[in-house]
């Protein structure tokens, strides 16, 4: 079970994602061992400039690691051997990026992914790998698939150096597909990136775990996310999405830090071998992050779902006067 947390409205430079009450100290906690341990990690891994695991995603969903590259594809190197580097052998996902990317900018990570990265080739899943035991999302406790996404630019040794830059989509798309049936919101991330929130009926609430098998419930749920996924992929002004972002309607895309909200659903959310879905020429990719509903029938299982911990109001309304009167 995971404890998240929120920006505190006098202070938005903490990182944001879900209650409405300062970060909890394993942030602080978590970010202090990534900054104490870089340099033990840099002299075993030489090409690692820099990596940040973010506090949204767990510390164990995602890396994103900036990678000194010499030789075309240096970085994949770095990245996966990363994976198997004590007990970063338990990250779900990592993101290689350019030596000089700042690894705790979200901006330029979504330029890098929007740019770079082309679909498959940039994308290296490994199955059937070690995995954290707190990774509810696993088909199995302490086993499911790894993704490394390559996000840097291409050296110029490398073949695919010259190769014309890929087109995006027109922001148009955001309304088009707020027209698709069941789909509660959409908003353009970048270029080639659209994120729409939907509603599950039955499905995992934050505030409640669920611990039933519901076949019949996951099966419409899969449906329900396979035909929004291909009537978006359908529209004429989705030729060059590249990336489908499929998660809850619990996140409020009009919220103002919505990113950070999403980046937590994204990596926390989803099983790789399970929710990421390629289109037929797989060019492009469907990621579902909804919470799923409990299976055994499924093209994988979802285990017991979890509720997020959350806090106590009474406990959220002293902190905050405590603050005020601080002057924090």
């Amino acid at each position: 079970m995971h404890v998240t947390a929120i920006t505190h409205r006098k202070n938005p430079t903490i990182p944001m994602t879900i209650v409405g009450v300062p970060p909890m100290e394993d942030g602080y906690l978590g970010e202090a061992i990534g900054d104490a341990f870089r340099p033990v990690l840099q002299f075993q891994h030489r090409d690692v400039k820099d990596l940040f695991l973010p506090l949204e995603t767990g510390f164990h969903n995602l890396a994103i690691v900036s990678s000194k590259q010499r030789y075309p594809r240096q970085a994949r190197k770095t990245a996966l051997g990363l994976m198997g580097a004590g007990q970063m052998m338990f990250l779900k996902s990592i993101i290689a990026v350019d030596e000089d990317h700042d690894v705790k900018d979200l901006d330029a990570l979504l330029k890098a992914v929007d740019y770079n990265v082309r679909i498959p080739e940039d994308l290296i899943i490994l199955d059937g790998m070690v995995a954290d035991s707190l990774a509810h999302a696993s088909p199995w406790q302490n086993v499911h698939s790894k993704l490394l996404i390559d996000a840097t630019t291409p050296t110029s040794n490398d073949h695919r150096a010259n190769e014309p830059k890929m087109m995006g989509c027109p922001d148009s798309l955001g309304v088009s597909a707020s027209g698709v049936e069941g789909v509660t919101k959409a908003k353009m991330m970048a270029s080639s990136m659209l994120v729409i929130t939907t509603n599950v009926e039955g499905g995992p609430r934050p505030e409640s775990s669920m611990e039933e098998v519901n076949e019949e419930g996951a099966k419409a749920q899969r449906e329900q996310i396979a035909r929004i996924r291909d009537e978006i992929w359908s529209l004429e002004s989705a030729k060059n999405l590249r990336w489908l972002f499929i998660t809850d309607d619990d996140a409020d895309l009009d919220e103002e830090h919505w990113r950070r909200r999403l980046l937590w659903q994204l990596f926390c959310r989803f099983e790789v071998a399970r929710d990421f879905h390629f289109d037929k020429e797989r060019k492009r990719v469907a990621w579902d992050a909804t919470a799923p509903i409990p299976s055994n029938e499924g093209p994988l299982p979802v285990r017991r779902w979890p509720a997020v911990t959350l806090h106590d109001p009474e406990i959220e309304e002293r902190v905050e006067k405590w603050m005020e009167r601080e002057g924090l």
